[in-house]
């Protein structure tokens, strides 16, 4: 009898093993629908799951760093007004002689001086776009004001005319930075602000005086300049258009603060109708005469520096002004 109680707790204790070992295993094969059908293990499902529908591809744009251009060329043109204030002073001399004698009844004047002050201005920039809204660019461009002047004195018996073209001219080196701001669809607010140096800065003022047909002399004042000490600065303000992603068109205003000291030497030409002619080189002056009558100035180059000799006659030394402001048009083009 006890032989068989063993026998039997025996045999209970195995099929007990058999169980607990086989279990995992019946569980692990069990479909999920509780079905006998064909079985995938359900980290498989979660696997296939995540490849069927991937939650990386939605999110991998938005650690990638936007696309744009890093470089940038713009050509511009347009208008530029200079204020000249002492190349005016010392062109109109003649001029205000004329008016003198046409105040003390010498004569009877037609015309006047007109101040050079407008002109043309273009250039090129290329610009590195640190971001896509500030670069920096460096360029270079040309300017050029001019204007032409006649005045005519006569009376009775004799006629003088006078004529007078100052010219000034300059090739800025600029070096600036760029701030482009989107303000509406395809338009963007623009700005810059730098330096530049005002390389082949150079005046050219001339005078003609024709008192007949076969009786003239013309004299012209010429110097010029390239230096570190012509260093101006400037700013801008416009709105450009994109075209397309790469290529846009702009208008702006640049204002500019560029006055420059008096030239070191100039040369001072003179020509007469007789054939015969003059040359000077010295420093160019601004001379105030005054006497009783009125008063007039007018450029004089001298080699050595001149006296004042109060009040009949005051001397200064002229500054080379180009500060003033551009109206302008362009074209940017990015790549």
């Amino acid at each position: 009898m006890n032989s068989r109680i063993r026998l039997s707790t025996a045999f209970i204790m195995a099929i007990a093993a058999v169980c607990l070992i086989a279990w995992p295993s019946a569980l692990a094969a069990e479909t999920p629908d509780g079905g006998g059908g064909k079985t995938a293990p359900a980290r498989l499902e979660f696997r296939f799951d995540q490849d069927a529908f991937p939650a990386p591809a939605a999110q991998t744009g938005i650690f990638e760093p936007r696309r744009f251009s890093r470089f940038a060329i713009r050509l511009y043109g347009g208008l530029s007004r200079v204020a000249a204030g002492d190349v005016n002073d010392g062109s109109d001399g003649f001029f205000e002689l004329l008016e003198v004698y046409d105040a003390l009844g010498l004569g009877t004047a037609e015309g006047g001086y007109s101040p050079v002050h407008w002109g043309a201005n273009f250039g090129a920039d290329l610009i590195y776009q640190i971001s896509p809204n500030v670069g920096i660019g460096v360029g270079v461009g040309y300017m050029r004001s001019s204007k032409d002047s006649e005045m005519t004195l006569s009376n009775e018996t004799e006629s003088i005319t006078l004529t007078a073209t100052p010219t000034l001219s300059a090739m800025p080196i600029r070096l600036g930075v760029f701030l482009t701001v989107p303000v509406a669809g395809a338009i963007d607010l623009t700005a810059d602000a730098g330096a530049a140096i005002y390389t082949g800065l150079k005046l050219d003022a001339t005078q003609r005086l024709e008192f007949a047909a076969d009786d003239w002399m013309e004299m012209t004042a010429s110097g010029s300049r390239s230096s570190f000490d012509n260093l101006g600065f400037h700013g801008s303000l416009g709105f450009e258009y994109k075209v397309s992603p790469k290529m846009g068109l702009f208008v702006e205003a640049v204002g500019r603060y560029a006055k420059f000291k008096n030239f070191d030497t100039v040369t001072g030409t003179s020509e007469y109708s007789d054939g015969t002619s003059d040359t000077q080189e010295g420093k160019l002056y601004i001379v105030t005469y005054t006497f009783p009558d009125g008063m007039y100035s007018s450029f004089t180059i001298e080699d050595t520096p001149p006296v004042d000799d109060p009040p009949g006659e005051i001397y200064r030394e002229p500054k080379i002004d180009l500060s003033g402001f551009s109206l302008q048009a362009g074209i940017r083009i990015r790549f």
